[in-house]
């Protein structure tokens, strides 16, 4: 009986309870308990957005199952994934009038930039498009119009990328166990989508961002 936890339905005569009764107590409690529960879930949710939103942005960037060159995969993440709110940025600082403080998003959004900039130099993780069978299972998801969620990320490959050490991979990926081993008919390593390609760079810059629903 000790750790049995009171609802709020179990405490009866709640709606006129003395501040110091021990009912009111009990109530607090199970007030505190809720909000709890709430704000965890909360953080959860938020949490998991967030390790969402990289994977996403390299999904729907394929336009096909090929996998990419290396200088094609650093072209992606430097002039278009670091880049992504660099239009946005722009848009604020020319609406700011003159001797007013920066806007709070734009603060926001350039704080985004220098740390994924920093984490970049350093090595940053990203799904390995340079992998065939991890392009060839998320091109997949792409053309079924698969939902991404949290349990997707461990079934890419990813590899730590910087603009001038190794590259390490950090997760195996399951894709070979998923049947995504064989390479395509005629496919060739390294010609996915070249995004050293000023054409297909203007193309994306006109607004690849990718919302987590």
């Amino acid at each position: 009986m000790g750790n049995r936890k009171i609802t709020k339905k179990a405490i009866k005569g709640k709606e006129n309870l003395h501040p110091s009764s021990r009912k009111a107590a009990q109530l607090t409690r199970v007030n505190l308990r809720v909000d709890k529960l709430k704000s965890q879930t909360k953080a959860r949710k938020d949490y998991a957005d967030a390790k969402l939103q990289r994977p996403l942005f390299f999904l729907h960037s394929l336009s096909s199952p090929h996998p990419l060159s290396l200088p094609s995969l650093k072209a992606l993440i430097t002039d278009v994934y670091l880049a992504r709110f660099d239009s946005r940025i722009e848009e604020i600082s020319s609406e700011r009038r003159a001797g007013r403080p920066k806007p709070k998003e734009m603060l926001e959004l350039e704080e985004i930039k220098r740390r994924e900039w920093n984490e970049y130099e350093s090595g940053m993780e990203v799904p390995d498009l340079t992998h065939g069978p991890t392009s060839r299972l998320m091109y997949s998801w792409v053309q079924s119009e698969t939902s991404m969620n949290v349990s997707h990320i461990d079934l890419m490959r990813h590899i730590r990328v910087s603009p001038n050490g190794e590259v390490i991979l950090t997760k195996k990926g399951k894709a070979e166990e998923m049947g995504m081993g064989a390479p395509l008919p005629g496919e060739v390593e390294g010609e996915g989508d070249d995004w050293t390609g000023l054409a297909q760079k203007e193309a994306v810059k006109q607004g690849m961002e990718v919302e987590v629903k």
